[in-house]
């Protein structure tokens, strides 16, 4: 495994999410690469950072533009899938 590949599966792997056959791979990679282990330790420390901030509204400006985003894609899909 390259620390490429071990960067895109981080997510999961903190999550618990991958195969066995990654998991081992991905603790295989660990035990050779300081610097992916040091990536780690630094991206775990950011979600137990984050998940310690108080959670805040927001911004209704903000809100409006995700709902006509969100209005906008469905809006595409539903013509996309019409014309198929």
């Amino acid at each position: 495994m390259k620390c490429r590949e071990l960067a895109e599966l981080l997510v999961d792997y903190i999550a618990g999410e991958l195969p066995a056959e990654y998991q081992d791979k991905i603790k295989n990679h660990l035990c050779e690469c300081p610097p992916c282990v040091r990536y780690l330790e630094t991206y775990e420390l950011t979600i137990k950072i984050t998940r310690k901030l108080p959670a805040c509204s927001m911004p209704p400006e903000m809100a409006q533009r995700l709902r006509d985003a969100v209005c906008a894609a469905k809006l595409d899909t539903e013509d996309k899938s019409s014309t198929a």
